[in-house]
C-alpha cells in the first residue's frame, strides 16, 4: 500500500477509537441506553467493550505497521502515534480507577484514596485487557524508542503503580517495564 492509503487507514482507526471513547464518556447517553434497555428487557450494550476493541485494533494496526514497514512507519510517524495511543489508553484506565477525594482544611488540601465501588471495579476489570496490551506495546519498544517517550510515560506508570488493579498481570508488566526500560535510563 502507498503511504497515502496507510495514512487514510490510520485516520480511520483514529476516528473509530476516538468516537468509541466519546460515546462511552457520554454519561447522559449511557443512562438513556441503560433505561431503554431495561424497558425493552434486553441487556445493556457493551460500550466499554466497543471502546476496548476499537483501541485494541488501532494498537495492533500501528504495531504491525511499525514492525512490517519501518521506512513507511518513519515517514508517517507511526511510532509517535503508537506512543500517543498507549498514553491515551493509560490515561483512560487511570481516570477509571480514580478513587480519590480531595478535602480542603485550613488552606491545605488532603487527598484520600478511597476503595473503588462495585461498578468501577467492573469497569476496571473490563479495561484491564486493553491496559495490558498497551503496557506490552511499551515494554516491546526498543530501548532508544522507549527512552524518547519516557518523559510522557513515567508519571502515568507511577500512577498505575499506585492504583487498585484486579489483575496481578498489570503489576508484573509494570515491574518489568521499570526494571528493563526505566531502570537503564536512571542508571
Amino acid at each position: 500500500m502507498s503511504a497515502a492509503n496507510v495514512r487514510i487507514l490510520v485516520d480511520i482507526f483514529t476516528s473509530i477509537a476516538s468516537h468509541a471513547h466519546q460515546l462511552n464518556s457520554e454519561t447522559n447517553l449511557l443512562k438513556k441506553l441503560q433505561k431503554g434497555c431495561s424497558i425493552a428487557g434486553i441487556s445493556d450494550p457493551p460500550m466499554v467493550h466497543f471502546e476496548n476493541e476499537s483501541y485494541e485494533n488501532y494498537l495492533d494496526f500501528l504495531q504491525d505497521l511499525l514492525k512490517d514497514n519501518p521506512s513507511m512507519s518513519e515517514a508517517l510517524s507511526i511510532e509517535e502515534q503508537l506512543a500517543a495511543v498507549c498514553e491515551e489508553i493509560l490515561q483512560i484506565y487511570l481516570n477509571c480507577t480514580a478513587g480519590s477525594e480531595a478535602v480542603q482544611q485550613n488552606k491545605t488540601v488532603m487527598h484520600w484514596n478511597l476503595p473503588l465501588g462495585s461498578a468501577k471495579k467492573e469497569e476496571v476489570a473490563a479495561r484491564t485487557s486493553l491496559l495490558l496490551s498497551a503496557l506490552r506495546v511499551l515494554n516491546d519498544l526498543e530501548r532508544d524508542s522507549f527512552r524518547g517517550h519516557a518523559r510522557q510515560f513515567f508519571p502515568l506508570l507511577v500512577d498505575l503503580v499506585r492504583c487498585e488493579h484486579n489483575s496481578g498481570e498489570v503489576q508484573r508488566i509494570l515491574s518489568n517495564i521499570f526494571l528493563s526500560c526505566i531502570g537503564p535510563i536512571i542508571m
